[in-house]
């Protein structure tokens, strides 16, 4: 619907612009797609080639209107708005999650529970994704997709190795050039946490969403760190690892490298940077906002200080296993839990947003690594090839790469702290031969190349065009021996035409069964409209397409049934004591206030358990026991109860209407708010289109009225209290009076009690 709405506008936008006879031109198209992009925009949706393509007042060139026809198609397709629309959907429903306190440590570390599902599950749709398909090549080799898939760095092992050789190259390679290493750690400020340690809301939260904190380290941190060292003429190089708090906010680990110098001025930019926004909560102690620990020799070496945060955010097996300082499983201090579920939630919280989670800055790219260690292990393959390359630099960039020496391919290409256009060898781009779905030429690896040779230094790693196909089904051992497959039974025809009579049951032998079926449902030819083909059909025709679509459903359902039915849990048989605990069960029910039933008695003979006003009642022995009923549902609708009977709330109000229900909400509880909450929302349309803000808005303002209608309870007893102990001693002083006789202690008692 969507992308119909779309397509649409585009029509109508494309006439009011003054498109003659059908005919667009580049300004109109332009105009149009500006048009549908700010409608995109307003569905929280990034329109495609946005920024090559929008004409601002900052803007110094032209806008690339050879983009303009893919950008078109892709807003006015269904395909990439379902997409869109299903990351959006993950993204806010997480957070809406997140913001009712439900990604936490408490209750669930890094992200909700229901988005660690939908990542197994996706996880799952993968692996049989890989296991069906194959690449095929010109020449019609095939190769396993799965194969493919897990020889590369899409493989976590083979991805931190790569990794790990990385680092171990930039440590070999500070160490010769004389240069200092530190471990940095920068946080986000408090009003980013939706949640505090102990699982509860955060008042210090702004209603910041998890790429709110991601864009805060990236665009306002790291970017002015890098002007400010720009400036001074400061130079680093080194990684970045990005990490959640068990609350799914982002933190930055970074190791980074400079000379010995500089690095003290670094540090000190970094951190004043760091804490630069909200100093005022942090007060003389900066560690929860910034932290700064010099690689100290005897402790360890750069790699390992990194090697625990590279291991626990992309592969559990180099973290897991038993710690030798206390003999027990590992465990992961942020969330708890065991490194390997720790690191299973981290790698889908980086799904889920798309973070980036590990960076390496200042170094020659690692692209170009890849395809010299490809290209490498080409050349052995073919040994009647030639064995180097033309050019003696950028063959010895090869044999530092295929040797598999990090430090010594940095230098090689020309060190650290280079601009990328001056490094000796960088990744060649070619255009794909085929078009893809929305007409454009796409882009694509060719090999490598030096800039500062030309065009003749060009190799290719990727000879081959590769395409997707379906791997074929196999046959049983028993047919492929006689070259022959009855699996299927009585073959199709070969034309689309069928003169057969009706379909008879048959065995694989090819013996008659006397029951029939119906005849089979009419097949839709290539080529032809639905529509039209469905007109076409005769009544018998489509009586027969009906019966055959009503069998299949109904053959689904009671497949489904007797498959449910077949796995129901057989019921367990009773006690042998069942009547004498039978009637001690009813004795001690009894002086509950309960009466049990003789079903409800089987039950609980039977091992089960009854739920009554939110409690469970169990056997225990001898005896009935009434314990809470702590289920989640039960939880929740405990939480509706209450939140309706002390605050009014209707959840069914909620589901259909959040943002007006939210409002309603917290005039009851908060008017002040609630018009200064609806005064910025007129103001604010994007905060409208998002309740995460006003459901924390709404959340706060019924815990402080709770908290204040706490204190005047308590309030309104304490006085209560002192009324009647000041009505007790005037009674008392009254016969004291009458008799002549007093008493001080009770004086003073009551004194202090007042």
């Amino acid at each position: 619907m969507t992308a119909a709405m779309f397509s649409s506008t585009f029509e109508k936008l494309c006439d009011g612009f003054g498109a003659t006879d059908g005919e667009l031109t580049m300004d109109v198209t332009l105009k149009a797609y500006q048009m549908l992009a700010r409608m995109a925009l307003h569905l929280h949706a990034m329109p495609p080639h946005y920024d090559a393509l929008t004409t601002d007042k900052d803007r110094r060139n032209e806008p690339d209107t050879e983009l303009l026809p893919g950008a078109i198609l892709r807003l006015t397709c269904a395909e990439w708005w379902k997409r869109k629309l299903w990351l959006l959907r993950c993204e806010w429903r997480e957070e809406q999650l997140r913001a009712a306190c439900l990604v936490s440590r408490k209750t669930s570390p890094y992200l909700s529970q229901d988005a660690l599902s939908e990542f197994r599950a996706q996880r799952e749709k993968t692996r049989d994704f890989l296991k069906s398909f194959m690449l095929e090549n010109e020449d019609g080799f095939t190769i396993d997709l799965e194969t493919v898939y897990y020889a590369g760095v899409s493989n976590p092992v083979h991805r931190k190795a790569e990794m790990m050789a990385t680092m171990k190259g930039l440590e070999l390679l500070a160490e010769a050039r004389g240069d200092r290493a530190v471990f940095l750690t920068v946080t986000c400020p408090s009003k980013y946490h939706a949640t505090t340690e102990n699982g509860h809301p955060n008042p210090k939260w702004n209603g910041a969403t998890m790429r709110d904190s991601s864009d805060y380290l990236v665009n306002t941190f790291f970017a002015a760190v890098r002007k400010k060292l720009n400036r001074d003429g400061l130079r680093w190089y080194g990684i970045r690892t990005v990490e959640p708090h068990h609350d799914g906010t982002v933190h930055w680990h970074m190791m980074v490298f400079a000379h010995p110098e500089e690095i003290d001025t670094i540090v000190s930019h970094t951190r004043d940077i760091a804490i630069q926004e909200d100093r005022h909560e942090l007060g003389d102690d900066i560690t929860p906002r910034f932290k700064a620990e010099y690689v100290d020799g005897s402790k360890g070496t750069p790699t390992s200080y990194i090697a625990t945060y590279i291991g626990k955010n992309l592969d559990s097996r180099a973290v897991d296993g038993i710690d030798p300082k206390t003999g027990k499983p590992r465990v992961d201090h942020e969330t708890g839990k065991s490194m390997a579920e720790s690191v299973e939630r981290a790698i889908g919280w980086a799904r889920l947003h798309r973070v980036r989670q590990f960076q390496f800055f200042g170094i020659p790219s690692r692209q170009v690594w890849r395809e010299l260690r490809r290209l490498a292990s080409q050349m052995a393959r073919n040994p009647e090839g030639p064995q180097r390359l033309k050019d003696d630099a950028m063959d010895a960039v090869l044999a530092a790469a295929d040797a598999g020496c990090f430090a010594t391919y940095i230098e090689k290409q020309g060190g650290v702290l280079v601009p990328r256009k001056d490094y000796l060898i960088r990744t060649a781009y070619d255009l794909a031969e085929e078009l893809n779905d929305y007409g454009e030429q796409s882009v694509q690896i060719y090999g490598i190349w030096s800039p500062l040779i030309g065009e003749s230094s060009r190799v290719c790693t990727h000879p081959d065009n590769w395409k997707l196909v379906r791997r074929k089904p196999e046959a049983e051992d028993s047919t492929r021996e006689n070259g022959f497959d009855l699996q299927g039974g009585p073959a199709a025809p070969w034309t689309r035409g069928n003169n057969c009579p009706r379909v008879q049951e048959t065995d694989n032998n090819g013996t008659e069964q006397p029951e029939e079926r119906p005849a089979p449902r009419p097949q839709l030819p290539d080529g032809v409209d639905v529509n039209e083909w469905m007109r076409s059909l005769k009544r018998h025709e489509r009586r027969a397409l009906m019966h055959s679509l009503r069998d299949k459903q109904a053959k689904n359902s009671s497949d489904e049934m007797q498959n449910w039915t077949q796995s129901r849990k057989q019921p367990r048989p009773l006690p042998d004591n069942h009547e004498l605990l039978a009637k001690e069960w009813r004795e001690s029910a009894e002086s509950l206030g309960l009466h049990i039933g003789e079903q409800q008695m089987q039950h609980l003979l039977r091992g089960g358990s009854l739920y009554v006003d939110g409690s469970i009642i169990a056997p225990q022995g001898f005896e009935i026991v009434r314990k809470p009923d702590t289920r989640p549902d039960s939880r929740i609708t405990q939480l509706w109860q209450r939140l309706s009977r002390n605050h009014g709330v209707s959840s069914t109000e909620i589901r259909h209407n959040p943002v007006a229900s939210y409002l309603e909400q917290l005039g009851a509880s908060d008017p002040e708010a609630a018009a200064h909450l609806a005064s910025t929302l007129q103001q604010d349309q994007n905060t409208m289109k998002t309740p995460v803000t006003v459901l924390s808005d709404m959340l706060r303002a019924i815990r402080d009225a709770e908290h204040a209608q706490r204190i005047s309870e308590t309030t309104e007893r304490a006085h209560r209290k002192a009324d009647l102990l000041r009505g007790s001693l005037t009674s008392g002083n009254k016969k004291q009076t009458e008799t002549g006789l007093t008493n001080p202690v009770n004086e003073q008692k009551t004194c202090r009690d007042i």
